[in-house]
């Protein structure tokens, strides 16, 4: 028996036991787990990477880290690497993992070619033999995508479709940080209290919902059409002088007032005009609100004048 318990604890057999029972456990992990050496070349791929990547791990050991990136990462990820093994203090990080991306758009890229989104966590493992680089990595394309959809969301107006006003400003602000030319207008729909009274809410809807898509494909292009709020709706068109703005929110109004559209109407056929302020960026003008408020007072002109009409303002 002793003799027994002595063969089972010798400590000539306890490395070749730690390392069976590593390889286990780094197969069995869900998350791919990846190791690569000081020259940046592949030195471990588990069951989860092969899966994950599309490579087995006979076809990727030994070969250059940057197999599993998008081209477009490849150039700058030796910066990357070289600049964690500088900074890596496992001492104070803390309960977060440490990245080799700070950001969150971090991504693989599968043996067909396709992206994958990833979240990943580094570690700098000192061996007698020199330095190794470990990486759990774990897909993120279902969270990924549902950001995107919540992203979405935030920013279009679930009646109509199109971008709201948040989408709108960041549009607008967007081009306001370049110099670059842009017309916007504001359009509201005349007696709009009137429809729903008359027609019903739903109607009034009915009358939105057309709107937002005639509005929309008269401003096609790299202009933006987007419901600004209750039965008022904006457009941005970049480049546009006054003079073709002006046209366009003109051509805009005509049908309108003509009924120059296609719709199937739910019930009888709805009657509507609408007024419009528009503006162009002027020299210096950065300030997105300033220059909505300028298109407001210009649609309240436009409205004071007799509506169903177009204001410069």
């Amino acid at each position: 028996m002793a003799g027994q318990k002595a063969e089972q604890s010798d400590p000539a057999q306890q490395p070749e036991v730690n390392a069976s029972r590593y390889r286990a456990l780094v197969d069995l992990a869900y998350d791919a787990i990846v190791t690569m050496d000081e020259q940046h070349n592949i030195t471990l791929f588990n069951r989860a990477a092969e899966n994950m990547f599309g490579y087995t791990a006979a076809e990727v050991l030994g070969r250059p880290i940057v197999t599993l990136l998008p081209e477009r990462f490849r150039a700058g990820h030796a910066r990357k690497v070289r600049q964690f093994a500088e900074s890596y203090e496992p001492g104070v990080r803390g309960s977060t993992p440490p990245r080799m991306d700070e950001s969150n758009s971090v991504y693989g890229q599968h043996r067909d070619g396709s992206v994958i989104p990833v979240e990943i966590a580094v570690s700098k493992i000192e061996l007698s033999g020199g330095t190794e680089f470990m990486a759990v990595v774990r897909d993120i394309t279902d969270r990924a995508r549902l950001m995107e959809l919540l992203k979405k969301q935030a920013s279009t107006d679930a009646l109509t479709g199109l971008p709201n006003r948040r989408g709108f400003l960041e549009f607008v602000e967007n081009i306001l940080c370049a110099s670059e030319q842009l017309s916007v207008f504001i359009l509201d729909i005349d007696f709009f209290k009137q429809i729903n009274d008359t027609h019903g809410h739903d109607a009034g809807d009915e009358v939105l919902r057309v709107l937002a898509r005639v509005g929309a494909s008269i401003t096609r292009g790299s202009n933006l059409f987007a419901r600004w709020g209750g039965e008022e709706f904006v457009a941005a068109m970049p480049g546009a002088t006054s003079e073709l703005a002006l046209t366009i929110a003109d051509q805009l109004r005509q049908r309108f007032e003509h009924g120059d559209f296609d719709h199937q109407w739910s019930h009888a056929a709805i009657s509507f005009t609408v007024s419009i302020g528009v503006v162009t960026r002027e020299a210096g003008d950065v300030d997105v609100d300033a220059l909505m408020k300028r298109a407001d007072r210009a649609l309240y002109r436009a409205k004071k004048a007799g509506r169903n009409r177009v204001e410069a303002g």
